[in-house]
């Protein structure tokens, strides 16, 4: 009987301190600063880009979701208020720009959109622009048109 009693208390405190240990759960969080995102490890993402279902998002050194312009490396990217980086044609404040659909990248220079060469600057393009009816504010937030829908 005393052995059956030590192998229960040995039991129950194993599963005492099994669960006390901390574990968490990748993913985004939201707090009253921001979106955060959260590693496996309990780390907070700083200062880098997360791939989470197939979308990037960037978190800055105040480990906080970025939203509108991000220039990273040289280069300018742009996401929306959902804060998932974007390809494509987009009109921002009123200028065209164009985003490379794989590297999400702004590409400046000469682009064919729609059989006609345009030519994009850091400003967006010069000498005509195509037509884009969705429009965003530089915070990434949505000035006219249709929100684009997070997968």
């Amino acid at each position: 009987m005393k052995k059956r009693c030590l192998i229960v208390t040995a039991i129950s405190m194993a599963l005492t301190i099994g669960s006390a240990m901390s574990t968490f759960a990748a993913g985004f969080e939201s707090t009253p600063q921001g979106v955060k995102y959260r590693w496996g490890s309990g780390d907070y993402c700083i200062n880098n880009w997360v791939n989470f279902k197939g979308h990037w998002y960037f978190f800055g050194n105040d480990e906080l979701m970025r939203t509108g312009w991000i220039q990273r490396d040289d280069s300018w990217y742009f996401t929306t208020d959902t804060g998932e980086l974007q390809g494509g044609i987009m009109k921002i404040n009123g200028n065209v720009y164009y985003f490379n659909t794989n590297s999400l990248k702004m590409v400046t220079g000469p682009y064919t959109y729609n059989e006609t060469t345009y030519n994009f600057t850091e400003n967006g393009t010069t000498g005509g622009a195509p037509y884009v009816y969705t429009e965003w504010n530089s915070d990434g937030t949505i000035r006219r048109g249709n929100k684009i829908k997070v997968r």
